[in-house]
């Protein structure tokens, strides 16, 4: 094999935002301009060029092929959200634009691998509904499943169900820009076909040591990382309960009912939440939680953020758990998410460690 001159892609000028922090933690916050490899017929794109030698990449595991595989398929879709984001009505354009920027994002966490005789994306040539519809359609189901991992990873994991859901929500709210009523099928994230095997008897283990409920503890152990994952859901479920009694006992009076209502919903949430967890393993409720220094004061702030809490964590405990048990998860994930991001079109589940500094 002959070894080609390292030259620039037709996509240099497109910089990567943040390299994946479990592939080098050297590269976090790294900018690379996307770089063809001359070697065999490999393109290498993005966080990829920042490994190392063609050679290291090459040598790179089959989960990590697999991660990179699936961000340029996410390339791929912001390049047709942006490019019909550029044809459509300004109504449109907005949320597509805003699709595309989320599609673009969950690429550059994961990098992107391609072949140099694959074809390019065939990108939109005029704006429709249907078009519109067309790719939301795609995102979504893009988004329905996890690539197939030989070795579990909680981080990497975690980070896919973030991608999942943030892109699948604003497949959606694309969709509803269109104005029309359309009858769409759009997946869940992290879902199957409906026709899939059942699983109905999959329940999810004990949580094996309860210093695993602080997410600063690493989990060494591959089959610890799916009940961890559903006890820290539990875990932020049960602590934002006991802010919203705090709040509602007091806060004013006009607001009980909503905080109660919220409670209310919420304990249907953790009920079935619970109900994935096998019925021999103890409950994780605490008999109270610790407020930081003058949090009575603060409990309108605290609420909202363990609101934040436990809509994250349950993305996590979704792209962490399997069967009929992740299917469960996953749709409360989806309700609470839904919930939040109708509310404020600001929140988004998939963000960088600086913009949550």
């Amino acid at each position: 094999m002959t070894e080609k001159t390292p030259h620039s892609s037709p996509r240099s000028d497109r910089p990567v935002r943040r390299a994946p922090g479990w592939i080098a933690p050297a590269l976090a916050g790294a900018v690379a301009v996307a770089v063809t490899w001359g070697i065999g017929s490999t393109l290498f794109h993005g966080a990829l060029v920042e490994r190392g030698l063609p050679e290291q990449v090459s040598e790179a595991s089959a989960d990590e092929r697999t991660m990179w595989e699936q961000g340029a398929k996410l390339a791929d879709l912001a390049s047709q959200a942006q490019a019909l984001a550029k044809l459509a009505p300004e109504e449109n354009a907005s949320q597509l634009s805003a699709l595309a920027a989320s599609l673009s994002q969950g690429s550059a966490l994961l990098g992107e691998l391609r072949f140099d005789d694959q074809e390019p994306a065939a990108l939109p040539q005029s704006y429709s509904p249907d078009a519109l519809v067309a790719l939301a359609t795609n995102v979504a189901h893009a988004s329905a499943q996890m690539p197939a991992f030989e070795e579990r990873s909680l981080p990497r994991d975690s980070k896919l169900a973030e991608i999942a859901f943030q892109v699948n929500l604003d497949a959606r709210r694309a969709v509803a820009s269109s104005g029309e009523e359309r009858d769409v099928d759009l997946a869940l994230p992290l879902s199957k076909a409906a026709d899939a095997e059942k699983q109905d008897d999959q329940q999810v283990a004990c949580l094996p040591h309860a210093d695993l409920l602080d997410p600063a503890v690493e989990i060494t152990e591959a089959q610890d990382i799916e009940p961890t994952a559903v006890a820290r859901a539990l875990d932020r479920g049960y602590a934002l309960d006991f802010l919203l009694q705090l709040k509602a006992a007091r806060g004013a009076e006009s607001a009980k009912d909503a905080i109660e209502d919220r409670r209310s919903e919420l304990g249907n949430q953790l009920r079935s939440l619970r109900d994935v967890v096998d019925d021999r393993c103890a409950d994780l409720r605490e008999p109270a939680y610790a407020l930081p220094e003058d949090g009575l004061g603060e409990l309108a702030t605290l609420s909202a953020a363990a609101e934040e809490d436990f809509a994250e964590a349950l993305v996590v405990a979704a792209g962490n758990t399997d069967g009929a048990a992740g299917l469960k998860i996953s749709a409360l994930a989806f309700e609470t998410l839904s919930d939040r991001h109708g509310s404020s079109s600001d929140y988004r589940i998939l963000e960088t460690a600086e913009s949550k500094k």
